[in-house]
């Protein structure tokens, strides 16, 4: 009779044979780091038609026996930055905003450094905005809300966030008077990961994994700030916003019409010509086709008193013009305070002169 020997130690890798023990919970970013994944595969099996002893896995610790096979999860460092839209702005307007998320993606806590970066060529943009800041947004999301929203210092971490955790940051800048319509300013928001508590980047291991130790991986893809900023599995992580100016879609029209010839009697419009001694009644429109209200109007006109004499009270304004207060007359100059014209509305304003 043959006879059989069976191996006293096997290693072996079979799929469904054997079971994890996890310590720790699970969430998007996946298993915690440090968690200890235990397991070990059972192998029944026979000779010559009997059963033998099953035989379990030896983990290959360097120790005689059947352990089961044991390492550590590895730190995942993961984030994304994500643009939550861009801004239209105007000239010479104040703390324009371009709102941004940043959320932890990977599998433990992790704080942040905080950058931001200009457009990369001049395909990107047209302009730089002025006095560029970052604030963690803290009130209305999406808005800048001084006093509410706190400015980030460079170089400083930004705060810890747990895996899954998300915080919302604005960039908030200032645009120059010299911007022109429809030009562009873009903007990269740049986040880099750090060890928690800390503004200490956070580093990857290089190397063989140590199944006994907690490595550290790079997981994001790269960002909008482009490779030499924001490469793939960097610790880094970008999106971009842009300003986008927009003149104001503002027109203004004028027209005279002779309304009296002061003879006697009085020829009236629309047979009345302009001679001397007739009364001319100027009728200007200002026409708000843009989507906000236009505000704090004020309109002059030089009347050229040589030729012409202003009528004192002549001045109407119809109900397009909101919050409209007076007008003077200071030798030659008519001064309108108009007020405000809401979007889509049209301010009617008359006043007359006779002619020398």
């Amino acid at each position: 009779m043959k006879s059989y020997k069976p191996l006293r130690h096997i290693s072996v890798c079979l799929a469904g044979l054997f079971l994890l023990a996890l310590s720790a919970s699970t969430h998007a970013g996946g298993t915690a780091p440090d968690t200890d994944i235990n397991n070990q595969a059972t192998l029944n099996f026979k000779i010559g038609g009997a059963d033998q002893p099953a035989l379990l896995s030896d983990g290959d610790t360097g120790t005689p026996g059947n352990q089961a096979t044991t390492f550590k999860v590895d730190r995942k460092v993961d984030l994304t930055v994500v643009s939550n839209g861009g801004a239209t702005v105007i000239p010479n307007s104040t703390d324009q905003v371009l709102p941004f998320t940043l959320t932890n993606t990977g599998n433990d806590t992790h704080g942040y450094l905080l950058s931001t970066i200009t457009g990369l060529d001049a395909t990107d943009d047209d302009f730089d905005m002025d006095s560029v800041r970052i604030f963690i947004d803290n009130g209305i999301v999406g808005t800048y809300e001084a006093g509410t929203d706190t400015p980030y210092t460079a170089g400083n971490n930004v705060g810890d966030l747990a895996p899954d955790a998300s915080i919302k940051l604005l960039i908030v800048a200032n645009t120059p008077g010299t911007a022109g319509d429809t030009q562009t300013s873009l903007y990269h928001l740049l986040a880099q990961a750090t060890y928690a508590g800390t503004p200490t980047p956070a580093a990857k291991t290089i190397g063989p994994d140590d199944p006994a130790a907690v490595d550290t991986a790079f997981a994001e893809a790269a960002g909008s700030a482009g490779v030499a900023n924001d490469d793939a599995q960097d610790g880094k992580h970008s999106a971009s916003g842009i300003f986008t100016v927009q003149f104001a879609n503002v027109t203004v029209t004028k027209d005279a019409e002779v309304t009296n010839d002061g003879l006697v009697p009085a020829t009236l419009a629309p047979d009345a010509k302009a001679i001397p001694g007739a009364t001319v009644t100027y009728t200007v429109k200002i026409i708000n086709s843009d989507t906000v209200p236009v505000t704090s109007m004020v309109l002059t006109d030089d009347l050229q008193v040589a030729n012409v004499t202003y009528n004192a009270g002549s001045v109407s304004f119809d109900s397009g013009c909101n919050g409209a207060t007076s007008d003077s007359f200071a030798t030659p100059t008519l001064t309108l305070n108009v007020g405000t014209v809401t979007s889509g509305s049209t301010c009617t304003i008359t006043y007359s002169v006779t002619i020398n």
